[in-house]
């Protein structure tokens, strides 16, 4: 459900962005709480995708969430996000910041899952600026993130769609 925009000579971003529910981090650290491969080591997660970390302010795992975006033309969409607990997302949901890096620290791996979408950095990382939300939901809809709510057997229908769920998201209402 991921597309990735592949760009072999992309030079670095003006600003990387990493969101948390954790409020007032000074110093990230790498952690070896990798979501792409268990060899990794231990990175600091960062993107040039402001939507996109804003995803990430609610703690969720892909057993009840998945994100994506689809393109059209070649053209990236918005980001969304499927839930199928409304209830524990809604309990998930405390608010937290977004935080900004200088990119310097920072490189991408093409070949790494979202490749330049996702930035990491080996060494400890100080925020240069920080924004604080709320709601992490009122964040994301106001980063113009597709949010939808769904059964968990529309879920599972959407996870395992051979269209990447494409034409049953086409269908959904917006979480207003």
């Amino acid at each position: 459900m991921n597309e990735v925009t592949q760009n072999p000579e992309l030079e670095k971003p003006s600003i990387l962005y990493h969101a948390s529910p954790n409020r007032g981090i000074t110093v990230f650290h790498p952690k070896k709480e990798s979501f792409r491969e268990a060899n990794e080591g231990p990175v600091v997660f960062a993107t040039p995708d402001k939507a996109y970390a804003m995803i990430f302010l609610i703690k969720t795992d892909n057993a009840w969430t998945t994100i994506g975006r689809f393109s059209e033309a070649g053209v990236p969409g918005p980001w969304h996000i499927i839930i199928s607990d409304r209830d524990r997302f809604e309990k998930a949901d405390v608010g937290g910041t977004l935080y900004e890096f200088d990119p310097k620290d920072f490189s991408y791996d093409k070949k790494r899952n979202m490749g330049n979408i996702e930035w990491t950095s080996q060494n400890p990382v100080k925020p240069i600026r920080k924004e604080d939300y709320p709601s992490g939901l009122e964040a994301m809809k106001s980063a113009g993130i597709n949010v939808y709510f769904v059964d968990e057997a529309t879920f599972n229908v959407i996870r395992h769609a051979n269209d990447d769920g494409k034409s049953i998201i086409n269908t959904l209402t917006l979480e207003a």
